[in-house]
């Protein structure tokens, strides 16, 4: 502590101990110390408080203290009483000489009083030591000393009563003897240090300054300089003495902690010490040892340790081996050393810690140390690695470790200049069906099958990983692109066969992107990337093969994510328009309906099709607010015009994904008060992939609300007639694929009237989509459609109004249609 960093401090609570010793300065001054400077204060300072009486610690630690503080005082007792003593001897036999006897007895009899009152508490504290002790004992200690100081203080004062110039002498020393020993005496409780210096220098200095004697001012120097010199040395004294006290204590409760660990130490049945002598052979071997090791003691004394870390086959225990024969050969501390031990034929691993020992000339006299059986950590730990690296499903490796050993295989490929590191990403085809059809059990029995049939064309060639889901990796060496290309067939080829899950068989499939290194700066993250990008583009051919990386295709990766930008702020600036396609009754000819279709006019591109960008907005996360924009548009637009008996919005799976999709397209009719009844959401059957578990309860939410449900596309997915059976719809869409083939192929039009038929069996009302021929219109009308919709009956348009306008022809007069005279008539027909 530097006696700079606190001296106001310092002298703030010396000069209360001399004033007021029962006042803080904290209590008395209450700027001086606030907040986080006295917490300082008391931190940096605590011994030198704690001297004084300052509650900066435990009350239980603040008592000890002065307990500790009283009892030197009382050892010191028996010299301070045999002084006093003598002391009033000397003066009693001076002073009757030239003072009245009875002056002189009485205040040697009061002396004598107040040393056998000393006498008294010292020999009870040698029979009751004093462990605590509380502020008051303190405050007598001090109130003990002003009446000693005050006796002894009668001295000078009666020597400058008498005059005489040798009294004065005499008197002066003695004073000046008993204020230096009494104030060292007390100076463990500097408070009655302080008083009793201040009540005998204060009296001394008066009488000296009163005195009739030559040059007196040179004595009241010289009792000034002690008095200073005095004040330090209790200071300093009390405050060493309290340093020492909880040094000494914070001492103890280490001692006792480190017992108390050791005696845990030795109650573990993992731990036990061991010694060797300066030979290195064991000694003092324990009972733990013998059970630990599996040997005898005889055995383990005529061993070394390096013996034991030596016994064990196995590349990490002579790891540990070389790393704990270093240590002893050079004679250095080691500590947590993982060795290896054969123990009665188990592998067993051991932690050794150890530190030299020397003797008192500083000669090696070897080894004492600590070991504990790690096994079941260490196997816990390899556990845990393994766990880390490897797919707990399939048993090959996971993202982590493929990424880790496709970094060492590039850099080994780079270091000797070659170009075969091939990287391959492999994702199965129509998984989720599985899943969702046959439960997640049987998806995962079908993926361990995958990865076992994986890994045998695998084995030997590449290492092979499950990055999550139905995704896979591989990577290897292959000295061209066509043999490359052969292993990825490979792969495609092996998934092609069906899966036997339980009873039952399932086709799946996989698609395959791959990379070649060609750049001696790529990374794997830059073949990753590029094999992303081959797969992805091996899915929009079809799916089910496998395609290398070219450069072209990063070139559409760049256009593609240039696009999203492009869409991303024509959304945000108001840039895309709706349009109005009307769809009509086929047998009256009369628009009852339309198509409401999302138009994007690009600055540079021309108008983009939606069957480019909204793959694009459903990728870029924008599907869901600009198919909300959509709906409320076309619902704020039709609610002008009651003409208009319905409006057909479609929904993207990702929209229907969305769990808040009821209360969204709820809040839009409340908004903008179109009804629910003249609404009609339009879905393909690629959602019920995506969203099986709850596609029934938002349905029925959606139809709660009035409005009809249709299923786009029908009959270009395979199981179409499925969710027929499983959902309830109010119409269906026959895809323009089909009403193209009309005139051209025969089992077009044999399909289609095989879906109205269906249809109008399930009471539902069907469209025909594409129309654009004069012949289709009356095929249809013929087969009996419900409506049609295509260009043949106009262009979509911004105003839903001007799409009422079509070809003005007779259509009672052309070919007859079986459709339903009514709607009540289908809804009549499903009941």
């Amino acid at each position: 502590m530097r006696l700079s960093a606190h001296w106001k401090t310092m002298l703030q609570v010396i000069f209360l101990a001399f004033v007021h010793p029962g006042r803080q300065i904290w209590a008395s001054a209450r700027h001086s110390a606030t907040g986080k400077s006295r917490q300082s204060l008391k931190t940096s300072m605590q011994p030198f408080l704690l001297a004084f009486g300052y509650p900066v610690a435990g009350e239980d630690v603040i008592r000890r203290v002065r307990a500790a503080q009283i009892s030197h005082v009382l050892r010191l007792t028996p010299v301070m009483i045999a002084g006093n003593l003598i002391n009033a001897a000397a003066l009693a036999a001076v002073g009757l000489t030239i003072l009245p006897s009875v002056y002189v007895l009485g205040w040697a009899l009061l002396v004598v009083a107040v040393m056998a009152q000393m006498g008294l508490r010292w020999h009870k504290s040698g029979r009751y030591p004093i462990e605590q002790a509380s502020a008051k004992v303190i405050a007598r200690a001090v109130h003990h000393a002003t009446i000693l100081s005050a006796l002894w203080a009668v001295v000078p004062i009666a020597a400058l009563a008498v005059g005489d110039v040798q009294g004065i002498w005499i008197a002066s020393i003695v004073t000046i003897g008993m204020i230096c020993g009494g104030a060292f005496a007390l100076a463990t409780v500097p408070q009655a240090a302080f008083r009793w210096l201040l009540v005998l220098y204060t009296v001394s200095a008066v009488s000296l300054a009163a005195a009739n004697i030559d040059q007196s001012w040179i004595l009241i120097a010289l009792l000034t300089s002690f008095a200073v010199i005095i004040v330090g040395s209790s200071t300093s004294t009390s405050w060493l003495f309290t340093s020492h006290f909880l040094s000494e204590g914070e001492l103890r409760q280490r001692g006792d902690l480190i017992a108390l660990m050791m005696n845990e130490i030795e109650d573990k049945d993992s731990d036990w010490f061991w010694e060797t002598n300066i030979g290195g052979n064991l000694k003092n071997v324990s009972s733990r040892f013998v059970s630990a090791s599996g040997r005898s003691v005889n055995s383990l004394q005529a061993m070394r340790l390096t013996d034991l870390a030596f016994s064990l086959s196995h590349p990490d225990a002579q790891d540990g081996y070389s790393a704990l024969d270093e240590a002893i050969t050079e004679i250095t501390a080691f500590r947590d050393l993982e060795i290896g031990v054969d123990v009665d034929g188990e592998a067993r691993w051991w932690a050794v810690s150890g530190t030299p020992a020397f003797d008192e000339r500083g000669y090696f006299t070897g080894y004492r140390g600590v070991a504990s059986d790690i096994t079941e950590m260490k196997v816990a730990n390899a556990l845990v690695t393994q766990l880390a690296e490897q797919d707990a499903l399939t048993g090959i490796g996971n993202r982590n470790w493929f990424l880790k050993q496709a970094d060492l295989k590039l850099a080994a490929q780079l270091e000797k200049r070659a170009n075969t590191l091939t990287l391959f990403l492999i994702d199965l085809d129509n998984f989720k069906v599985v899943n969702d059809t046959s439960g997640h059990a049987a998806g995962d029995d079908l993926l361990i099958q995958v990865a076992e049939r994986f890994r045998s064309i695998s084995e030997g060639r590449t290492l092979l990983a499950r990055f999550g889901g139905d995704e896979f990796a591989a990577v290897g060496e292959f000295v061209s692109d066509q043999a490359a290309e052969v292993f990825a067939n490979e792969l495609v080829k092996v998934t092609r066969k069906p899966f036997k899950v339980g009873k039952r068989e399932f086709a799946i499939g996989a698609t395959v992107g791959f990379s070649r290194l060609r750049k001696t700066n790529s990374s794997v993250n830059d073949l990753m990337r590029e094999a992303d990008i081959a797969l992805y583009k091996a899915k929009e051919g079809g799916r089910g093969q496998a395609l290398a990386f070219a450069e072209e295709m990063e070139r559409e990766v760049r256009e593609r994510r240039e696009l999203e930008a492009d869409l991303r702020e024509a959304f945000e600036s108001d840039g895309l328009t709706i349009e109005f396609q009307p769809i009509v009754e086929a047998r009256s000819g009369r628009v009852v309906s339309s198509e409401v279709l999302v138009r994007w006019q690009h600055p540079t591109r021309g108008e983009v099709v939606p069957d480019v960008f909204i793959p694009i907005a459903e990728h870029a996360g924008l599907i869901l607010p600009m198919g909300m924009w959509v709906l409320k548009k076309a619902c704020k637009v039709a609610a002008q015009w009651p003409d208009l008996e319905t409006v057909a919005v479609n929904l993207s799976a990702v929209q229907f994904m969305d769990p808040n999709l009821v209360e969204t397209v709820s809040d839009v009719l409340m908004e903008t008060g179109f009804p629910g009844e003249r609404l009609v959401l339009e879905i393909t059957e690629s959602v019920f992939l995506k969203d099986i578990g709850s596609a029934s309860e938002k349905l029925d939410g959606l139809r709660d609300m009035g409005i009809k449900i249709a299923l786009d596309d029908f009959g270009t997915g395979y199981s179409s007639l499925l969710y027929l059976r499983n959902y309830n719809f109010d119409k269906i869409k026959i895809d323009k694929s089909f009403v193209d083939e009309i005139g051209e192929q025969s089992e077009g039009l044999a399909i289609i009237a095989a879906i109205i038929a269906l249809a109008h069996n399930l009471g539902l009302e069907v469209t025909a989509e594409g129309v654009e021929r004069q012949f289709q219109v009356d095929a249809l009308r013929t087969l009996g459609c419900d409506t049609l919709q295509g260009y043949y009956f106009g262009r979509p348009d911004p105003n839903p109004m001007l799409i009422g306008e079509i070809r003005n022809e007779d259509w009672n007069d052309r070919a007859p249609s079986t459709a339903p005279e009514k709607r009540s008539a289908v809804e009549a027909a499903r009941e």
